[in-house]
């Protein structure tokens, strides 16, 4: 430990010297290898010379007179602490003195003795300042952004004053003060696209600006989240990353994606902060891909009771009886289309897809034996943890598939072999969810090629083709019987772009979707 002795009288500072000797080792070698060695840097007679010696020698600790020419101890403590917060003091009064005493409190001396200066008194009082140091040390061995963040996380940290004046001066920040919170929600898929995810944020250059944590995962809750601090403009922010980062994230990754903002007015609040935002991403379902949430953003959608579409569950009734599948599929299409066109709570619409499909199954058990009821209550599940139209869409479909809904029949496949029948089927039924060849010829067990040679020798046309054929009129069909956006619509019809879909929609019908949908009406 460096220490600086700053008294009036030269014979005094050597006093102190020698009592140093006694109280603790002096270091003959390197002063920084040991704490409890001590090795005096200088000594000043004045606060002036004192305060030039502070700053030039860089010492731990400074032992001084609060009575001094030039500058008095208290005032040249102040002034340094505004330089170095870090830089320990014992001060050395004449007399008592109320109001010296509460100054030298105030900046958190380690002592504020009365001469004559008793060497026990001393010790004590080196002895908390190297205590002071040693933890000082310890910390800062491990303090950095990402353990600061990691123990706010863990609800490991109760931040102090010499814990906020170690991270304020390390980081120009404290966790006391306000920050944001951008996350990534992944669902099903976090553990397959994090690191895709981590490098998309990365590639950005944002982390490198000195403003922003390194991405954090939350695997309890399958997020992804960066800590914003030192924000000048929070707005600003805000429209950076929903402008730059989300339409990049939901460009390059697959599968749900929902991105959610939050602000704190204590960065230490952050694990109440990603509660908040694991409960607001409900409300993606009222929001397109690729928009990024917050609070203020769902306190303004003004949402109203949805009332049960009665008549669309007594089409789909219907359709069951006679085991239509095809027209299950455009009762759920208009039932899409139907709790969409107005903004609902998610738990309202939840409710609804789930009440739809207790009566399709109930109308089912009438007729038919139900293969597994685990699977039923485990759609009926996944549709009310979903969080995203994709999900809802994926448990939807599942449900179709346990009860066997396999109506997809036409009576020109009765020329076909049993091979081709069956493909013909399974395209008609999974055409809208994005089924490749690969995907056919595995659930019949042959080969692609021998699957695509054959398909087209017997219905005339390719598998590629035939998928596009039913997509293009499934396509026609939503854009005239619905008021679905277009977006909305390439999920229906298994598109991950809806541009892309408006594309091949062109190549075939020559005109984009919005311009079919302005004839058609």
């Amino acid at each position: 430990m460096k220490i600086l002795v700053v008294v009036r009288e030269k014979a005094e500072a050597d006093e102190i010297e020698k009592m140093l000797q006694r109280i603790v080792p002096i270091s003959e070698g390197d002063e920084t290898e040991r704490e409890d060695c001590c090795k005096v840097v200088g000594a000043a007679g004045d606060g002036k010379t004192g305060y030039e010696m502070i700053r030039r020698e860089c010492p731990d600790l400074v032992i001084a007179d609060v009575e001094l020419s030039e500058t008095d101890g208290l005032e040249m403590l102040e002034k340094i602490r505004g330089e170095r917060s870090d830089v320990k003091a014992v001060l050395l009064a004449e007399k008592e003195d109320f109001d010296q005493a509460k100054r030298a409190v105030d900046l958190g001396v380690e002592g504020y003795l009365v001469k004559p200066v008793r060497e026990d008194e001393l010790r004590k009082a080196v002895a908390r300042a190297g205590e002071r140091l040693k933890k000082e040390r310890m910390a800062e061995a491990v303090l950095t952004i990402e353990n600061i963040f990691m123990a706010c996380l863990n609800g490991q940290l109760s931040p102090d004053p010499d814990f906020n004046r170690m991270t304020k001066q390390r980081f120009g920040f404290t966790v006391e003060e306000p920050g944001a919170v951008f996350a990534v929600w992944l669902g099903d898929g976090f553990e397959e696209q994090k690191e895709h995810a981590r490098s998309v944020i990365g590639q950005s250059g944002y982390l490198g600006s000195g403003r922003a944590s390194r991405v954090f995962e939350a695997r309890v809750w399958k997020i992804l989240f960066i800590v914003l601090y030192q924000m000048e403009d929070e707005e600003r922010e805000y429209t950076y990353f929903q402008k730059e980062i989300v339409p990049k994230l939901c460009r390059q990754l697959l599968g749900t994606v929902v991105c959610i903002w939050a602000e704190t007015e204590h960065i230490v609040d952050l694990p109440d902060v990603l509660k908040h935002m694991n409960s607001m991403k409900d409300w993606n379902l009222l929001f397109d891909r690729g928009e990024l949430i917050r609070q203020e953003v769902i306190d303004s959608q003004k949402t109203v009771p949805l009332k049960y579409p009665v008549e669309i569950e007594n089409q789909a009734r219907q359709a069951v009886t006679v085991k239509d599948g095809e027209e299950i599929k455009r009762a759920y299409y208009r039932l899409y289309d139907y709790i969409r066109r107005e903004p609902h709570s998610p738990g309202e619409m939840k409710e609804c897809l789930i009440r739809f499909n207790m009566a399709l199954l109930n109308v089912y058990k009438t007729q038919w034996e139900i293969e597994s009821e685990l699977e039923i209550q485990r759609c009926m599940q996944a549709i009310s943890t979903a969080m995203s139209w994709r999900e809802v869409r994926a448990a939807m479909d599942r449900f179709l598939s346990t009860l066997n809904f396999d109506a997809f029949e036409e009576k020109e496949d009765s020329r076909l072999s049993p091979l081709v029948r069956k493909a013909v089927q399974i395209v008609r039924k999974y055409y809208d969810q994005g089924i490749t060849l690969e995907e056919v010829a595995g659930r019949l067990f042959v080969s692609e090629e021998y699957l695509s040679s054959q398909f087209k020798k017997e219905t005339g046309a390719g598998f590629t083709e035939t998928i596009r054929k039913y997509r293009i009129e499934r396509i026609k069909g939503l854009l005239v019987g619905t008021r679905l956006k277009i977006n909305q619509i390439a999920e229906l019809t298994g598109y991950a772009d809806s541009k892309y879909m408006s594309r091949v929609f062109k190549e075939e019908t020559g005109m984009l979707p919005t311009e079919f949908r302005k004839t058609a009406h």
